[in-house]
């Protein structure tokens, strides 16, 4: 599925840090792209950092932290 398909909610795991456990998270359609909301508050994510989602052990996708 592409991102520009999203619709709805996607559940993935995702790491906002390369040695960062991957931690459950829904991706959605935002005002100004894709939201990553984690189910447990992260540690510090800051802006420009990079993002990856998993489904399972593929990576769905990623991007920047705004």
């Amino acid at each position: 599925m592409a991102v520009s398909q999203l619709s709805g909610e996607l559940s993935v795991t995702a790491k906002i840090r390369y040695h960062h456990r991957s931690a459950a998270a829904v991706l959605r359609q935002g005002v100004e792209g894709i939201e990553c909301i984690f189910e447990e508050p992260q540690r510090a994510p800051a802006p420009g950092q990079a993002l990856v989602c998993y489904l399972g052990e593929y990576v769905a996708g990623g991007g920047t932290i705004l």
